[in-house]
């Protein structure tokens, strides 16, 4: 990789003088790397796009993003998914709202998962530049099987004919041997297993589940299992929620 595809990121988030941009536009035109790479990260910034009220998300969050994202020299070994998602959130609680940030969280770990399969050597497809629409967002409580800061935010989201439901949980007490926690759908009386997650160190953890087009349901329900081979719920609830 040359010097001038260093600069990929920087060109992206308006980072470069006006020389430097110059020089950036002819390179791009006779690299075919930074050609291609330039396609995908651009719809990987366009997506992040959201209009909250407060304020745009910052540049510099965004290029940060894309760049764990397109990782290419692997510079990001050892730092998983979820610790990034924490430093991310840490960043954006003091600029936004608790809804705004877990939407942010929720459609930056979409971003990333989506990036990773589509890059895998075995699959052929593009990223999926379909603008991404909020259709309602929930806040999910803690019971008393918890401490006072557990809190988290589901929202559904749909991408084209796409719709998914995406969990993002803070505070969760520590799991012991096989212990995961999962999500439930309640819809009149009937559960639906939406899967299962492990927190982070901290106690963060994400989820996103795939929803059918014509699916929909009364509550979000999160519970303490013992494994992960739950068919319906045999531990405690410690989270829920009601739309």
């Amino acid at each position: 990789m040359s010097r001038d595809c260093e600069n990929l990121i920087s060109f992206i988030a308006d980072g470069l003088d006006a020389k430097e941009k110059r020089k950036f536009t002819e390179h791009i035109q006779h690299c075919q790397k930074c050609s291609r790479e330039y396609e995908q990260m651009t719809e990987v910034w366009n997506s992040l796009q959201l209009d909250f009220e407060e304020k745009e998300v910052p540049a510099s969050l965004k290029a940060e993003v894309m760049d764990f994202v397109f990782d290419n020299d692997k510079k990001s070994a050892g730092k998983t998914i979820q610790g990034k998602v924490k430093e991310w959130s840490r960043f954006l609680q003091r600029q936004f709202t608790p809804i705004a940030t877990g939407i942010m969280l929720g459609i930056i770990g979409m971003i990333i998962m989506t990036v990773q399969w589509q890059n895998d050597p075995r699959e052929d497809g593009k990223i999926n530049s379909v603008p991404i629409e909020i259709l309602s967002t929930l806040s999910l409580q803690g019971t008393e099987q918890t401490n006072g800061d557990t809190n988290g935010y589901a929202f559904i989201l749909q991408q084209g004919k796409t719709k998914r439901l995406v969990v993002q949980v803070d505070n969760l007490p520590r799991l012991e041997g096989s212990e995961v926690y999962q999500v439930w759908l309640l819809k009149n009386g009937e559960r639906e297993n939406a899967g299962i997650f492990k927190p982070g160190k901290s106690g963060e953890g994400m989820l996103i589940y795939q929803l059918a087009q014509n699916f929909n349901f009364d509550q979000i329900g999160i519970t303490l299992e013992p494994d992960q081979y739950s068919s319906q719920p045999r531990g405690k609830k410690i989270m829920g929620s009601s739309l």
